[in-house]
């Protein structure tokens, strides 16, 4: 029988992509009113960086070494994946269970744990096949100021110039989405870009009211899921943020007017982002 679907996010710059993962369970239940135990078993496809360059391809290291654990109520079962990525783990009890892929988690050159929630094992075999990505390296030397771009119509328009570098885990993969963050007091915005094979890079931000912004910019690969206990989603593979030291006064406000346009019909050739404000809660 098919138990159910799982909706799982990819981000990518400003785009949201959903994979889906499919869980199977062939084979009997057992008499009435008894579910026998049961064996899970699948592969991990195991991603370097946002444009889903992977370690399963034959020119690449294997992706064996990895741990699927398990988790359920107070037991947890773990089994190592194989030079493949497939893993299997036997007489496993029926319930409802979190699957959790991972190594090294906590290191900088690791891979950021992903979780399936409400996997359901009843008997016979079940399927988990998932993904998982390394953790995207830390940006450094992260740099602000301001600068203006010329848009079609001629008109100069007024942005915060920001400007980064990475040392990636493996120079073989090096493509990476960014997230700047822009906080001045009563506003909070995010613009995100990414880095094709570029280990520094530089984008022009438009879209700010004026103000005084503090900027920081982290990279990702862009694996993310929805944790079910807190609601929100996760994004494991995102790398710590980094600040840059000196704040930058908007003495202009950036906002364009896009209509039905797009930023790059705007501002042609040149690396042009814009900002989201984020909504501020409603005053009680």
């Amino acid at each position: 029988m098919i138990s159910r679907l799982h909706w799982m996010t990819r981000s990518t710059g400003l785009l949201s992509l959903g994979l889906i993962l499919l869980v199977a369970c062939t084979g009997d239940t057992g008499p009435a009113g008894l579910v026998n135990p049961g064996t899970v078993s699948g592969k991990l496809t195991v991603w370097e960086d946002a444009q889903f360059n992977s370690l399963n391809s034959p020119t690449t290291i294997p992706a064996g070494g990895f741990t699927v654990s398990l988790v359920g109520g107070d037991s947890t079962r773990t089994a190592t994946t194989g030079p493949d990525g497939s893993y299997s783990i036997s007489n496993v009890t029926a319930g409802a269970y979190t699957v959790e892929s991972s190594r090294d988690p906590f290191s900088v050159a690791g891979y950021g744990t992903m979780k399936r929630y409400n996997f359901f094992v009843g008997g016979g075999s079940s399927f988990h096949s998932g993904s998982i990505g390394r953790n995207a390296p830390k940006p450094n030397a992260v740099s602000a100021g301001i600068d203006s771009v010329a848009s079609t119509s001629g008109a100069q328009v007024a942005g915060i110039r920001v400007a980064w570098n990475i040392t990636p885990h493996t120079t073989q993969f090096t493509t990476f989405s960014y997230l700047m963050t822009f906080q001045s007091p009563g506003v909070t915005a995010t613009a995100s870009v990414q880095g094709s094979g570029a280990l520094s890079d530089t984008s022009i931000v438009v879209g700010l009211p004026a103000g005084t912004y503090i900027v920081s910019v982290q990279s990702d690969i862009g694996f993310g899921y929805v944790d079910e206990a807190i609601g929100t989603t996760v994004f494991p593979t995102r790398s710590a943020t980094t600040t840059a030291p000196l704040s930058v006064s908007l003495t202009k406000p950036a906002i364009i007017d896009l209509g039905t346009k797009f930023v790059a019909e705007i501002f042609p050739g040149k690396k042009v982002v814009l900002a989201h404000i984020a909504e501020e809660p409603a005053l009680k």
